[in-house]
């Protein structure tokens, strides 16, 4: 493969990847604004960041088949063009209900393109899978910092609908990008025989543990602007923050992988984790103290905690395609557990109209994954899934 059709299909990578959470984070920020234009209602806001992770762990779950009938480039293509038409259908919707529905069909398109990525990059870039799948996390994760930091600026000089809408117009250059990149023909794997994970309480304790950071993660990106909006902050500085915490998500993606070189995954599980807890804590005790700072050390945890769990699935199979079938069973439950997290954080606001009880929520959340994650020892990787060592 030549090194400019490599280019190309990095590029298209990356900008695939900053497409993945601008419908997400190009939201909470407005929140205080979409409530007034259009009477979003509590229970319409709080399933706005819900519905899509939802629909991401639906289609995790239905990836084995639908990858085995559908090529990857054209499963990029539609996932990309599903989502590029929900964004736009925001240009026109004036309904909270309507808000919700766009994001059903923006979650099913990123689920898409989630679920056919890393087999793009087992083909295109099989000798750097590791670091391209650092990069393609990092972007994923840098894109939704780009729709919290810009969207507001987009309201103030365009007004709300410009701000939800124009996310579409990166989707579009993407989709170009991938109708240009030529991928190589897909050969069948040989056929193996795959636990019944639904059957292993250890796949089921990935899935949980994958799906609550990945809700601490959802239920920032949904609340917090507007938590700090209820303090007195302005719709900028609230999503200025988010980027932040976004921003130090990408750093952890990045770099706390690297430090993973011992086949024990928990001491950089269990640094990821004391970050998530003592922000979370920071956001609970003393928000107006050092925001910026509990921003950043919750988002460094939360991001290295994404790859991380990644990788600890694969060491857990030592065949490639049995890794792979468990971390689509990890995601697909994961993110069904992730779009319940913000969820239940809207109606405990709703509940108690404070943002307190959703950071002793988040807490507990976090506290509970520490001593889950203690039980992840590399010893009994083979134990768990009926695996003889060599």
């Amino acid at each position: 493969m030549n090194r400019h059709s490599n280019g190309l299909t990095l590029a298209a990578l990356v900008l695939a990847g900053l497409n993945m959470r601008p419908l997400l984070t190009s939201v909470s920020p407005l929140l205080g604004q979409l409530r007034q234009t259009m009477g979003l209602s509590s229970l319409a806001a709080s399933l706005l960041p819900a519905v899509p992770m939802v629909m991401m762990g639906a289609v995790a779950l239905l990836s084995a088949s639908l990858m085995q009938r559908v090529p990857l480039q054209r499963l990029l293509i539609a996932g990309l063009t599903l989502l590029l038409l929900a964004l736009a259908a925001r240009g026109v919707i004036h309904d909270g209900q309507w808000l919700v529905v766009s994001a059903l069909f923006a979650g099913l398109g990123v689920g898409v393109v989630q679920m056919a990525m890393p087999g793009v990059i087992r083909q295109r870039f099989a000798q750097r899978s590791a670091p391209m799948t650092g990069l393609w996390a990092g972007a994923l994760m840098g894109g939704g910092g780009l729709g919290a930091a810009l969207s507001p600026w987009l309201s103030v000089h365009f007004g709300w609908s410009v701000a939800l809408t124009g996310w579409a117009l990166p989707v579009l250059i993407a989709i170009v990008l991938w109708l240009v990149v030529r991928l190589p023909a897909t050969h069948h794997a040989e056929r193996i025989e795959l636990p019944a994970l639904w059957r292993k309480p250890r796949a089921w304790s990935l899935a949980l543990s994958f799906g609550l950071v990945n809700g601490g993660y959802a239920t920032c990106v949904a609340w917090l602007p507007d938590a700090y909006h209820r303090l007195g902050w302005t719709a900028q500085a609230g999503g200025s923050l988010l980027g932040v915490m976004i921003l130090c998500q990408v750093a952890g993606a990045l770099l706390m992988p690297l430090l993973a070189r011992k086949a024990d995954r928990r001491p950089q599980l269990m640094i990821s984790l004391v970050c998530q807890l003592v922000g979370m804590s920071g956001f609970l005790l003393a928000p107006l103290l050092a925001p910026w700072l509990w921003a950043a050390i919750a988002g460094f945890g939360l991001g290295a905690a994404f790859p991380l769990a990644m990788v600890l699935a694969l060491d857990h199979l030592p065949h490639p395609q049995a890794g792979a079938r468990l971390v689509a069973f990890m995601q697909g439950v994961g993110f069904i557990i992730a779009g319940c997290m913000p969820f239940i954080a809207g109606q405990l606001q709703a509940f108690t109209h404070s943002f307190t009880s959703v950071w002793i929520m988040q807490s507990a959340v976090t506290i509970g994954l520490i001593l889950l994650n203690l039980r992840f020892h590399p010893h009994s990787y083979h134990r768990a899934f009926g695996w003889t060592v060599d």
